[in-house]
């Protein structure tokens, strides 16, 4: 038996005693109780911000790569209403285009990407009569490049390097019939 001040403590009241004395903060819960929830919910914070930080992260890659994708359709749609063309109809200066096409990236991203622009079948070099005919002419678009991710929070052997920090290729295509060029 203990002694509290001269009296004696009740058996009951050492068992109490011995298992922890619940307090109104800790809503009946021990301390050791208290000490394994805030354990556990650091551990749910923690999986919660990584799975929030992962979808943001890839949110952020698909819309990204959507707009990549829109971009290479309007550069392909610009150069096939392009109203500037030499011998048998083939545009003589891509720079134009390829410059509207960069800077529509440009707004969502900024990493570097190379933009190629084709007419297919190919009008360069030919002179009339020796124009290439087709029924079906098309202006082709291509865009290559790296995005990089918004949080790098994949490993780092996981990723291409973009410019010092982990991302992704893009390599994106686009064709357009070319409105220009008028078959025979």
């Amino acid at each position: 038996m203990l002694h509290a001040r001269g009296g004696r403590i009740p058996k009951s009241w050492v068992s109490v005693w011995e298992s922890g004395l619940p307090d109104e903060q800790g809503m009946g819960k021990t301390r050791r109780e208290r000490g394994q929830a805030l354990i556990e919910t650091a551990i749910s914070i923690l999986l919660f911000l990584g799975v929030t930080l992962a979808l943001v992260t890839f949110g952020h890659a698909f819309m990204v790569v959507n707009m990549i994708t829109h971009a290479a359709r309007d550069g392909a749609r610009l150069a096939a209403t392009w109203p500037y063309r030499g011998a048998c109809n083939a545009i003589t200066n891509y720079d134009s285009i390829k410059s509207t096409v960069q800077a529509e990236i440009a707004t969502v991203t900024g990493g570097s990407f190379q933009v190629n622009v084709d007419q297919v079948p190919s009008q360069n070099g030919q002179t009339p009569p020796n124009c290439v005919n087709s029924m079906t002419p098309q202006m082709k678009v291509t865009v290559t490049g790296c995005v990089p991710y918004i949080f790098p929070i994949l490993p780092s052997n996981l990723g291409q390097d973009c410019n010092g920090q982990k991302g992704f290729t893009v390599n994106r295509v686009a064709y357009f019939h070319d409105e220009g060029v008028r078959p025979n």
